[in-house]
């Protein structure tokens, strides 16, 4: 569950002090949905969220997975190789980057 109070201040000086409101100016703002913490047992003034971004061809990325050895992480190429979509949204929530609408159609985080 990711933790955005490192971004407190920053936040805090656009009117959000909690998970809920967090959630709700993203939803407003670029169209990406994500769960407030505070719905899953967290503080409500935590700035936690629940996150699912699912755009990929899960058999595809599972295939992939197998030919490499449980010993290796799977890294940044692996995870924009089959997974590129995904991390262009996420990286555009964290940076506060306005999505396109083709990206909030295809990747909806919930």
């Amino acid at each position: 569950m990711p933790d955005f109070d490192l971004l407190r201040e920053t936040l805090q000086a656009r009117g959000i002090r909690d998970s809920a409101t967090l959630c709700q100016r993203l939803l407003t703002d670029t169209g990406v949905a994500i769960l407030p913490g505070s719905s899953f047992g967290r503080p409500a003034n935590e700035l936690t969220a629940r996150i699912a971004c699912v755009d990929f061809d899960g058999a595809k990325a599972l295939t992939g997975a197998e030919q490499i050895s449980t010993e290796v992480e799977l890294d940044e190429v692996f995870l924009r190789q089959h997974c590129e979509k995904v991390l262009v949204a996420v990286e555009k929530c964290v940076t506060g980057q306005q999505l396109t609408s083709f990206e909030t159609q295809s990747c909806r985080c919930a």
